[in-house]
């Protein structure tokens, strides 16, 4: 299977995680040649405590690891079923169990390396805010240190697979629209919206505590529409860029906008309520900006949407 249409999809024994593998499977079914690997991460038993404190002898540990490794075989058969079940194709399913893992981040990062993914999925656990995981702390460590790496991060709870594509300017957002197109354009009836949050002028631009006359004035009006359309003209050329792509993907181009808007409460909440005032249930946004777009963009909002987002499959793309 390539590896860049290849999912690295973090489990544990939950039943958050076995819904999470539902809902992506459900999101992917329709796709040709995409590939999931399912990886447990099972956790350490500790044997050599448990049989000191116990007093097992070496045959009960034996058969103690016998159990566990059925009880692990089973985690994954229950996972790889349920993704069989969405209609994601079985023969493009494959399992690995790291036993005795006391660090599922970290495995799954250097798998990650080992195998070429350039993509992670784990599922959302959790059913309201305040009492939000992700699976224990592991897509919390790797939204910190996967940095080299695309991130989805599944609510078992989405319920619609319309897309908005938060854009920020350069580079980064000529990468989520690679990813966009690369992993979500089978969607064919799903809405893709690229959005964008115009930021504040930057600081060169504000009054400089004086009072200007006519003239000066008149030439900080003409730098300041020069520089808001320059940045709003780089902004539609990726759009346009990605809509070209989808459209040739087989999306329909009447599913297929573009949405600028002023900052008005924050970029992040800027980009929440959009979420949550037109149903999206797929959001694609980029890991950090560029120096330029740290000033005013992105940058901690990722981590923002992840933890304040719900409902939602959130494609953090590196």
């Amino acid at each position: 299977m390539n590896t860049e249409k290849r999912i690295l999809f973090g489990i544990d024994a939950s039943e958050f995680a076995l819904q999470a593998v539902t809902a992506v499977g459900g999101l992917l079914a329709n796709s040709k040649d995409y590939g999931i690997t399912l990886f447990y991460g099972a956790p350490d038993p500790n044997l050599p405590f448990l049989s000191k404190a116990l007093g097992l002898s070496a045959e009960a540990i034996e058969e103690f690891e016998k159990v566990c490794t059925l009880e692990e075989q089973k985690v994954l058969d229950r996972c790889k079923e349920a993704l069989t079940d969405s209609g994601f194709n079985s023969d493009r399913v494959e399992m690995i169990c790291e036993g005795k893992c006391s660090d599922p981040a970290y495995h799954l990062l250097q798998l990650a390396t080992e195998q070429g993914f350039e993509t992670l999925g784990l599922g959302l656990r959790g059913p309201a805010r305040a009492e939000r995981k992700l699976m224990g702390s592991v897509a919390y460590k790797l939204a910190h240190t996967a940095e080299d790496r695309t991130l989805w991060v599944i609510d078992p709870r989405i319920s619609s697979r319309d897309v908005l594509v938060a854009l920020v300017g350069v580079p980064i957002s000529k990468r989520v629209v690679e990813h966009v197109v690369t992993y979500l354009s089978h969607l064919k009836d799903s809405r893709f919206t690229f959005f964008h949050v115009t930021p504040p002028l930057p600081p060169q631009y504000w009054d400089d505590a004086r009072i200007l006359d006519a003239k000066e004035r008149q030439e900080r009006e003409e730098q300041i529409d020069q520089w808001m359309k320059g940045y709003e003209d780089r902004v539609k050329a990726i759009a346009a860029e990605g809509k070209k792509k989808l459209i040739n993907a087989g999306v329909p181009e009447e599913n297929v906008t573009f949405k600028i808007q002023p900052q008005d409460r924050g970029i992040a909440r800027d980009i929440l309520e959009e979420l949550e005032g037109n149903d999206y249930g797929i959001l694609v946004i980029g890991r950090k900006g560029s120096k330029e777009i740290d000033q005013f963009g992105l940058g901690s909002k990722a981590h923002k949407m992840l933890h304040n987002g719900h409902a939602l499959a959130i494609c953090v793309v590196n």
